[in-house]
């Protein structure tokens, strides 16, 4: 069935309406469902206002590669996206996943940060009598998290200093001397 192509594109603006409205009723509430919980966390904590933006895209992007699959005859099942058995979620987490791990500590040591150190940094500032004390001590995660994001492109962009190898030593002199 055709549908209307302003239609479309104006329900997949809205995170899980595009997909609703072609009939993917599952897939749809998945990402509304997801979209609002990433718009809480990220009211809760802006650094993870990003993922709400991610699952926006990918609503968007779904739709179309939805209708795509729909013209080609070969319709996706339609499925909650988030929920599965176990061995789905062991799938998509595989073994040893380092990056998952570095963003565990991440947020740990955020979540300490926010608890524990930025309310005794205040108060030392405080008694040193420095002026935006508050605004100093709130500052310190987007410096730190700026300052990981630079580093982070900068090894990705491969601009880090190489080490010299073992292997690319010139021969000892004595190697080439007869014997």
């Amino acid at each position: 069935m055709k549908k209307n192509a302003l239609l479309t594109f104006i329900f997949a603006c809205i995170p899980g309406a595009g997909q609703m409205y072609y009939g993917y009723m599952q897939r749809g509430l998945s990402l509304i469902t997801l979209f609002c919980g990433c718009f809480i966390l990220g009211a809760l904590a802006s650094p993870l206002l990003v993922t709400t933006f991610i699952v926006w895209m990918y609503s968007f992007f779904d739709t179309y590669d939805l209708i795509r699959h729909l013209a080609a005859g070969d319709p996706k099942p339609d499925g909650l996206m988030l929920l599965g058995d176990w061995s789905d979620l062991k799938r998509l987490i595989p073994k040893h996943n380092r990056l998952l791990g570095w963003g565990l500590i991440a947020l740990g040591v955020w979540s300490l940060y926010s608890i524990l150190i930025q309310p005794l940094l205040y108060d030392l500032l405080e008694m040193l009598n420095v002026e935006n004390a508050w605004y100093v001590i709130d500052s310190i995660p987007t410096v730190v998290i700026a300052a990981l994001l630079i580093a982070g492109g900068i090894w990705l962009l491969g601009l880090h200093p190489k080490r010299q190898e073992d292997n690319d030593l010139p021969p000892y002199p004595h190697d080439d001397m007869p014997q």
